[in-house]
Order: structure tokens, then sequence, then C-alpha cells
């Protein structure tokens, strides 16, 4: 990840911090913003500083289907872990019920 050679000051007077977004507008573009913002301890400036540029429709079509990809992953992998788990307990259950 390539690092900003200057690191911008929020509203609050503290160094922003680099995020990412994950919306489908502007998918893996990163931005700075307030190290206070969605804290819950206080209220944030709302400072808000783009660090990446727009994506290219290309790119973000190419995001999109790697995240559904991988999400299509990780539910065929939970599924596989809840059958294996049926199965040890149905094992489990005839090997050491009485006959």
């Amino acid at each position: 990840m390539d690092m900003p050679e200057v690191i911008p000051v929020c509203y609050c007077g503290n160094s922003a911090k680099l995020n990412t977004c994950w919306s489908n507008n502007n998918l893996g573009r990163r931005f700075f913003g307030c190290k206070q913002f969605g804290s819950g301890f206080r209220k944030s400036c709302r400072f808000f500083s783009w660090f990446d540029p727009p994506l290219t429709p290309r790119l973000r079509v190419v995001l999109l289907g790697l995240l559904k990809k991988v999400k299509t992953l990780k539910d065929a992998r939970k599924r596989e872990k809840r059958t294996w788990f049926l199965v040890l307990v149905i094992v489990t259950v005839l090997l050491f019920s009485k006959p």
C-alpha cells in the first residue's frame, strides 16, 4: 500500500486516519477521515478527503465480481462446516448410544 507523503490534519487538530471505502460507488478507494469518526467517544469533526483517484468503470466491475466470489466462497465454507459438524454429532450419538 503506498503511503501518503503528507498526512492531512483534520479539523480537530489531529492527524487524519487513512480508511478504505467499501460502497459500490467507491469500492476500495481510500480516503482520509477524522480518527474520531464512528468511535462514539465524541463527535468527529467530519473531516474528509479522498486519497485515491476515482476507479475506472472496468476496475469497479472487476472488484465487485471478486467481492461476490469471496462472499460465495465464504458462504460455501460455512455450509461445509455445518455439514461436517452435523456428521460429527450423528457419528458421536451413534457411537455412544446404548444398544
